[in-house]
């Protein structure tokens, strides 16, 4: 026996799923940026220093890490946004 599902809901489901996937999106193409650039293009960021470091040493050594920590911050706090956004819209079709 399925549940009964109005439109609504189903539509609601659709954009809240659709926006998850945004949000994964665009974390995976930073986490994308911060570890394949500073690797690729090490030779040509060398000239450039942070903290008295060459950028890519810094990156490799530091910068990823607080980076992907940033990105694993954001998408708990996107996500929080999103599932409170979510049930409050459920609870007020209720």
């Amino acid at each position: 026996m399925t549940p009964n599902v109005t439109p609504k809901a189903c539509d609601r489901a659709v954009s809240y799923w659709r926006r998850n996937l945004m949000l994964i999106l665009c974390l995976l193409c930073v986490w994308l940026l911060v570890s394949f650039v500073p690797a690729y293009f090490a030779r040509e960021l060398n000239g450039l220093y942070l903290f008295d470091w060459p950028l890519p040493f810094w990156m490799a050594a530091f910068g990823a890490q607080f980076c992907f920590l940033l990105i694993i911050g954001l998408y708990a706090w996107g996500m929080d946004r999103m599932d409170r956004r979510h049930r409050r819209d459920r609870d007020q079709e209720s």
